[in-house]
């Protein structure tokens, strides 16, 4: 039975080799790259919310007492998350060209 079954299915096998070992590693080349990407770095930054700008998609950290810096958001729902003099710790990363928060906590 076993002879029968490898019999029938041997021709199927081998029509799904690849026909070309150059194809077979560019695959593998190609796969390498694609698991290669690497999501961007973040930042951790800690300060207190200076202003909101939900027209322009901004929220105003003050970093230091001589340093405030808007940031893009990423998730409209931050808005209602935050007040003026809000304390926060903001993980940053920069999307399109623009320091952006992709997350928020209260302190």
């Amino acid at each position: 039975m076993a002879a029968l079954c490898g019999a029938v299915l041997w021709p199927c096998v081998a029509l799904s080799a690849p026909a070309d070992v150059g194809q077979e590693q560019e695959a593998v080349v190609t796969l390498a790259q694609v698991v290669a990407v690497r999501p961007p770095p973040t930042e951790m930054l800690r300060g207190v919310v200076d202003s909101v700008d939900e027209g322009n998609d901004t929220i105003r950290i003050r970093l230091s007492a001589d340093k405030t810096e808007p940031f893009k958001v990423q998730d409209g729902l931050l808005f209602n998350a935050v007040r003026f003099g809000d304390p926060v710790a903001i993980t940053v990363q920069n999307i399109s060209g623009a320091r952006t928060i992709v997350g928020l906590s209260k302190e």
